[in-house]
């Protein structure tokens, strides 16, 4: 028998719930430093999503999603793997702004810069002990709106007990 998935982002996000929460010495920012310079993002497309999933489809998502996200997280003076939730929260606005349904903010944007953040999280390589995306997810309405098109889609979906 498989576990239930679990629908709410609490469920994933591990200790800490809001950004409040997260030790100075954690968060992000304080890694400035040592990502100046470097591609991330390209670097995990190339090494990592294009090795386990090639295809067209999630090149295109990849192109797109990262052009927007480095974009965002450029405007706001910012390294693209070092983001705020609040930083996930204006970006997810942007795109729900946009003339893009939730669909498309969900699937061609959104779950590609989770699944970066995520895969942060879990190298050894990286400082991340926290995913962004889920913290946004937890306390801000917009960020919420595009995770629960996650949970709205999948089916049979039971709360975790």
């Amino acid at each position: 028998m498989t576990r239930p998935k679990g629908t709410k982002p609490e469920e994933f996000s591990g200790v800490y719930q809001s950004y409040s929460d997260i030790p100075v010495r954690y968060r992000l920012e304080t890694y400035a430093d040592s990502y100046q310079n470097k591609e991330t993002w390209n670097d995990y497309c190339s090494e990592v999503l294009f090795a386990k999933f090639d295809s067209n489809h999630i090149r295109d998502t990849a192109k797109k999603a990262g052009k927007s996200w480095l974009a965002h997280m450029d405007a706001r003076g910012r390294h693209h793997a070092l983001a705020t939730p609040l930083d996930v929260d204006t970006w997810s606005q942007e795109l729900m702004n946009g003339n893009r349904n939730r669909r498309t903010c969900y699937e061609q944007y959104f779950v590609r810069i989770y699944q970066f953040y995520d895969y942060l999280k879990q190298s050894y390589q990286h400082p991340h002990l926290y995913n962004p995306c889920l913290i946004a997810a937890i306390n801000y309405e917009t960020t919420r709106y595009l995770w629960d098109y996650r949970v709205d889609v999948r089916p049979e979906v039971r709360p975790r007990e």
